[in-house]
């Protein structure tokens, strides 16, 4: 059995330290090494992190293009005068009362330059309420024929 004990006891690492320094020194050292583990683990669960969210935003822009490709040219003129439409009316109008507000538009010509001003908005508008009203209708129409082809 005093065999048996021997290779227990010299199996297992044991650590003799004569001096509190030299304790303090590897504490230091493990400590050390603990928390450049910890960092290098954080570090790959970022790049992790940051690469997938970078996949989602590329799926996203993906998808986006996809939309896009798909629009018909009526669609896309839509989209566009729908955008365009409420920054040219704020443009002209807002252009018109600074014009008024520094006198740069001379007072026998302010009724001429409101008429026209009221034709431009007017027709913008008119424009604006019909393609809203087409995206409606077709809109209306593409519900309506699933339900269509049920029957």
């Amino acid at each position: 059995m005093a065999t048996n004990e021997f290779e227990d006891d010299a199996n297992k690492q044991t650590f003799i330290v004569k001096d509190e320094r030299a304790a303090l020194k590897m504490r230091r050292e493990e400590t050390r090494e603990a928390e450049a583990k910890y960092r290098a683990i954080v570090a790959r669960e970022r790049e992790a992190s940051r690469a997938a969210q970078q996949i989602r935003q590329e799926e996203t822009k993906l998808e986006l293009a996809k939309m896009r490709l798909s629009q018909s040219a009526s669609e896309k003129a839509r989209t566009n005068i729908a955008l365009t439409t409420p920054l040219l009316l704020v443009l002209l109008i807002g252009g018109f009362i600074i014009m008024l507000g520094t006198g740069a538009i001379e007072d026998e010509h302010v009724s001429v330059a409101s008429a026209l001003l009221t034709l431009v908005a007017g027709s913008l508008m008119q424009n604006l309420r019909s393609i809203v009203s087409e995206g409606a209708a077709e809109a209306s129409d593409s519900n309506s024929k699933p339900s269509e082809l049920k029957k």
